[in-house]
């Protein structure tokens, strides 16, 4: 998914890292995979009428007019925003535009504008160029440089620090990230710290893995669509599921996975914690995005849980991705992120409950950071670390 460099890209700020999971319309799992449901389009098989808007004779050709309707069916269906658009009206401009089209290419200026008219910044159309540099290969370790797993450390001999990066298509993600909770739990620390800053989505799933000694049993948060229908995010003994549907530990090779699909990508971590129940402080920033956003929503309401830092992102929204035949990607809000109390959220950036300015020069996981030391000043003045 969106790399921090990548997400700055035109177009591909629209979608950072897709959002926070596998989600239809009605808000249940699409597959077993994590960062967004992923549905190959073959224009247009496999997508109920819309009950469109009569729309004008043109001359283009039957291809880009079954493609260009395919794409406008989805977005009127499946869209968070489906019930506040006026549809007549952008399938109408839409055909004006793509008048004379004789290939799908023909039609991506209409298609462009009509995702425009969603007016959601987590919503996208990629051309095939596009599509490409946005979901690349999945990276497998030991291949290439470093693989941005969680890392992490101590504080003061009793504060556990743990830094999630961007998710990515990584195998051993949630694997190293749930190793590292232990490792530092081994010092019994008396409070965390879990650093978002740095996280520009990706796949919920694995994150929520590695992080569920400090999260706890019971309800995450959850989905909701554009008709209210809910699919809640649950942890229980260190299963996570999403709508009832328990998150496989491995996944099976598929568009969103590829051809050798995804080993670990989740561990059922029921680790418990020497000292359960700690306090912990969850730190943001703007590159705090989608399904980092949906990490940070999972520990809204938890007890003894404060945040720290900058506004994040503004895109706490569930994604579904529909890659079309001539390479190019629709990405599509089909929900919002609810937290366990049941608070919606969406485009609008998550202030931190503690607003603490930093720079990316500043952000060294330790002494000199404003952030880091505002929480851990919190963390220190808990009962749970004076003792």
């Amino acid at each position: 998914m969106a790399t921090g460099t990548r997400k700055r890209g035109v177009l591909l700020s629209i979608s950072v890292a897709l959002a926070a999971g596998l989600v239809t319309a009605g808000g249940g799992p699409a597959s077993s995979a994590g960062a967004t449901a992923s549905v190959r389009a073959h224009a247009p098989v496999g997508v109920p009428a819309a009950a469109p808007s009569p729309e004008p004779t043109t001359d283009m050709s039957a291809a880009a007019e079954l493609f260009l309707t395919h794409v406008l069916d989805l977005l009127q269906e499946k869209s968070f925003e489906r019930h506040t658009v006026d549809w007549p009206e952008v399938r109408r401009q839409a055909f004006a535009e793509a008048a004379g089209a004789k290939t799908t290419a023909d039609t991506y200026d209409a298609i462009e504008n009509a995702v425009k008219a969603l007016g959601n910044p987590h919503t996208g159309f990629l051309r095939p160029d596009q599509a490409a540099a946005f979901d690349p290969p999945v990276e497998v370790p030991g291949t290439g440089g470093p693989v941005p797993v969680p890392q992490g450390h101590l504080i003061g001999q009793k504060i556990g620090y743990v830094s999630l990066p961007t998710t990515d298509k990584i195998p051993g993600y949630a694997q190293a990230g749930a190793q590292l909770v232990r490792t530092l739990d081994a010092s019994k620390p008396c409070g965390w710290i879990v650093d978002l800053r740095g996280d520009g989505g990706g796949a919920i799933w694995p994150k929520l893995d590695a992080l569920a000694p400090l999260l706890g049993d019971g309800r995450l948060g959850a989905f909701v669509d554009a008709d209210g229908n809910k699919s809640a995010w649950e942890l229980s003994k260190g299963k996570l599921s999403i709508g009832g549907e328990v998150i496989e530990k491995d996944l099976q090779p598929s568009v969103e996975t590829g051809a050798d699909g995804i080993e670990n990508y989740v561990t059922h971590n029921a680790y418990v914690l020497q000292r359960p129940k700690p306090p912990v402080a969850v730190l943001t920033g703007p590159d705090t995005a989608s399904a980092a956003e949906a990490t940070l929503i999972a520990f809204r309401g938890r007890p003894q849980t404060r945040s720290f830092g900058l506004p994040t992102a503004g895109l706490a929204t569930g994604n579904a991705s529909y890659p079309f035949d001539d390479g190019s990607l629709l990405i599509l809000t089909e929900s919002a992120d609810l937290d366990r109390t049941g608070r919606q959220y969406g485009n609008t950036p998550i202030a931190p409950d503690v607003h603490v300015d930093f720079t990316e020069q500043n952000m060294s996981r330790g002494a000199g950071d404003p952030v880091v030391d505002s929480a851990r000043t919190w963390l220190e003045s808990r009962p749970a670390c004076r003792a």
